[in-house]
């Protein structure tokens, strides 16, 4: 439950994309690769900095484009420290300059994470550029 000093990596899937405002209708699907560091433990985590990539795929499977994202959380987030992974904003590429927020639903309890640590998440989630 101390927190410390922790690096994380997180490749996600996002798919059902869609633009509410038609700007970016193409872009239905993408992968992402994020890598951060925070001050982390099992109740939140703080002082999050890193970078994602996201490829775009359109409704043909074809790849379209990329966003790069620059991902900062500063304040404590305690519904799940994983959720700050996906906090930031697109400093490059499709939708540059939108703002990045999300959060992951845990497909496991996290509940044995203060005895055992936590060396994968998986989940699935919702983000929202905008």
């Amino acid at each position: 439950m101390t927190p410390r000093r922790v690096a994380a990596r997180a490749n996600l899937e996002l798919t059902g994309c869609t633009s509410p405002d038609g700007s970016a209708a193409f872009l239905r699907s993408g992968w992402a690769g994020v890598r951060a560091t925070a001050q982390a433990s099992c109740a939140g985590a703080r002082h999050v900095r890193g970078s994602a990539v996201i490829t775009w795929f359109d409704a043909t499977a074809r790849p379209v484009g990329t966003s790069r994202l620059r991902v900062r959380a500063d304040r404590l987030v305690a519904q799940h420290p994983a959720d700050t992974l996906l906090t930031g904003t697109v400093s490059a590429g499709w939708l540059v300059g939108e703002r990045v927020r999300g959060g992951i639903t845990p497909a496991t309890a996290i509940l044995g994470c203060a005895t055992r640590g936590m060396a994968a998440l998986p989940g699935t989630g919702r983000i929202t550029f905008g």
